[in-house]
């Protein structure tokens, strides 16, 4: 398949010329027409397939650098070079910072624009495997802090161990993360140093910048400051998914509760997403707006599966009418056991390895369960919701959510 390419750029007779010779390239497919900065982003935000970028910062580094960065942070297929007559290393590391993955001086060396070509195509296709050949990507979610996500990730994450598949558990929760606490485990690297060294991940380095705990999970831990959030991407978020994908099983991302770019990425790309809510009519209305802004957002509806966590049955709510307002059934529902829970965390163990006799610990192997079953079989349809007006409190406090199911 050639691999399709844009150029960037202003009046650039470098670029008039690059296009001409990738024309006669049978390896490469090149768009007719080369775009300016102030209509680059819109002539790519609509294009999904993997593709190179190329920009020329010699007539405004300021706006390339800047349409660069929009580029990066907002389209994770799209990768970029970058191309100036002058190679100085202050130019050099600059483009990088703005996120290209490679530099190229003009007037170009065609051997060393082909061999730039061909190391983005290799990374594309690493990236680019079949489903079959790379781990699955479980997204462990919530709009809401306080209701279980960490718990729920990292003991998902010990069943699976404990079921003989290899798991890498991520924390995405960048500026607090618990998930080494939670674990009592201490990371001598963190997902900022994979961000530092994407060019160079190997099965060696990735091996040492993971922690691994006691249960056998490998743990990708948040930055050890939280001001450094800020220095990771939704891109380098998607390469680095990928690569996990390739060396493990599962890969659980604990993700944050704020929607932003690279939360919408990591939901895009999970092959599940499991979201945990309470039963309890705050956090019932606030996964009431979760699931509306996942459909506005274009979400695959049907890998989303929902778990109540500390689920106490009731009269008053049943599942029924759970199901009933948020227009979704129920997948899991995992009981309240907090004395076991805490003591789980407070000794940095598994809920399995605490009391494995416990109702919770049985929960847990049961939705690891159903998980795996999910990327065997059919997963569950979603409940019909019913057009007639909902009646008692539930009904009262949340409006219909329409269009979820399909």
């Amino acid at each position: 398949m050639k691999l399709p390419i844009c150029l960037i750029g202003e009046d650039s007779l470098a670029l008039a010329s690059l296009k001409q010779q990738l024309e006669r390239e049978a390896s490469v497919s090149v768009e007719p027409r080369i775009c300016g900065y102030g209509d680059a982003f819109d002539a790519l935000k609509n294009r999904t397939a993997p593709m190179v970028a190329v920009i020329d910062i010699n007539l405004d580094p300021e706006r390339a650098f800047s349409v660069a960065e929009q580029i990066k942070l907002r389209l994770a297929n799209v990768r970029l070079v970058m191309t100036s007559p002058t190679g100085a290393p202050d130019t050099i590391l600059r483009a990088m910072r703005s996120g290209a993955e490679e530099f190229l001086t003009q007037p170009f060396s065609w051997s060393e624009v082909l061999k730039s070509f061909d190391a983005i195509r290799k990374k594309i296709d690493v990236h680019t495997l079949k489903a079959n050949e790379r781990g699955h990507v479980i997204a462990v979610s919530s709009n809401k802090g306080g209701v279980g996500s960490t718990t729920a990730a990292t003991n998902l994450a010990a069943c699976l161990v404990a079921q003989h598949k290899s798991v890498c558990l991520v924390d995405l929760v960048l500026q607090f993360g618990s998930v080494t606490s939670f674990l009592n485990i201490d990371a001598s690297y963190t997902i900022l140093d994979l961000v530092k060294n994407l060019k160079r991940i190997d099965p060696l380095f990735l091996d040492g910048s993971l922690v691994k705990h006691a249960s056998g999970i490998r743990v990708l831990a948040e930055p050890f400051y939280a001001e450094d959030a800020r220095r990771i991407t939704p891109a380098d978020i998607d390469e680095i998914l990928d690569v996990l994908a390739q060396s493990f099983d599962f890969v659980v991302v604990d993700t944050p509760k704020e929607f932003d770019d690279m939360l919408a990425l990591v939901l895009d790309k999970a092959n599940l997403i499991l979201f945990i809510t309470e039963m309890d009519v705050p956090s019932l209305k606030s996964a009431h707006r979760a699931l509306e802004l996942f459909e506005r957002m274009g979400i695959y509806d049907k890998k989303i599966r929902l778990i109540l966590n500390r689920y106490v049955k009731s009269k008053l709510m049943t599942l029924e009418s759970v199901e009933k307002a948020l227009g979704v059934k129920v997948f899991w529902t995992l009981p309240n056991n907090y004395p076991v829970a805490i003591a789980a965390v407070n000794q940095g163990l598994s809920i399995q390895e605490c009391d494995s006799k416990s109702d919770i610990a049985k929960s847990y192997l049961g939705l690891t369960e159903a998980v795996q079953n999910t990327f065997l079989f059919a997963g569950p349809s979603r409940r019909e919701v019913e057009d007639e007006k909902k009646s008692g409190l539930l009904g009262r406090l949340l409006p219909p959510v329409r269009g979820l199911i399909k």
